[in-house]
């Protein structure tokens, strides 16, 4: 009887998959929800907590995970691992489980036999962010004379994302301005890969948007968590009629 739900939420990074997280507890105390942490080789921000955000581990100790626990993938030029004993504790104490993920981990995700076998109990629904319709990224590359599609998301987000980075207090280094480009100029491919998720969101307002600093969050940010909240009692009232008590 499928009257749970695991919402994957994903999208390129900095499109504010984490503020849309932080907004819908405290705008809706009302909707309980549980995470899985996941496992990153990234070092952590300065707003982050080990345990909490995610587990802060060496690349070489994501790879050398044991397959059969967790669900290992390479996001740009970081490791990142879902651990499925963690799926399945969480699995048994709520009736609602968001995991924020990449794309690229999302299809492995999606795709694993466990994941398949938990579906058999929960309703799976995938929601994608994105920072721009195709519409807006085909006229943005007319009108402002963009190369191709990947070059004008790219210029949507690298000022996001360098944004971003200056909030957090970090220096824009050599390196972190590589890995911000590199970031940026993987968004246009990240966001195909949303073409299949059940539901797609634009959301214009990214991480670094002070609009998130409201509560409710103002502009886009606010109609992202109303469109995310819609999405979440739809699904909840679409299981509680086809399985009524």
């Amino acid at each position: 009887m499928k009257k749970r739900l695991i919402i994957i939420l994903s999208g390129p990074s900095c499109v504010g998959k984490s503020p849309l997280i932080k907004a819908l507890k405290k705008v809706h105390p009302e909707i309980s929800f549980r995470m899985p942490v996941l496992h990153t080789s990234r070092p952590p921000r300065s707003i982050e907590t080990e345990g909490v955000d995610y587990y802060f581990r060496t690349e070489e100790d994501i790879r050398s995970y044991p397959p059969e626990r967790y669900i290992i993938g390479q996001i740009r030029n970081i490791w990142q691992a879902i651990d499925l004993m963690e799926m399945q504790a969480l699995s048994t104490g709520g009736s609602l489980i968001i995991l924020e993920i990449y794309p690229t981990l999302g299809k492995l995700f999606r795709d694993h036999p466990l994941i398949r076998q938990l579906a058999l109990d929960f309703e799976l629904c995938t929601v994608f962010i994105s920072p721009a319709s195709e519409d807006e990224i085909h006229a943005l590359q007319i009108n402002m004379g963009f190369r191709s599609p990947e070059e004008t998301a790219a210029a949507i987000m690298l000022p996001k994302l360098i944004s971003r980075t200056q909030q957090q207090e970090k220096l824009l280094t050599p390196d972190v301005l590589e890995d911000l480009q590199t970031r940026a100029s993987m968004a246009y491919a990240e966001m195909q890969m949303g073409e299949n998720y059940t539901h797609r969101i634009v959301n214009h307002d990214g991480e670094d948007s002070h609009n998130w600093r409201y509560t409710p969050p103002l502009g886009d940010a606010g109609e992202t968590l109303a469109r995310f909240v819609d999405i979440i009692s739809k699904q909840k009232k679409s299981r509680d009629n086809a399985f009524p008590l």
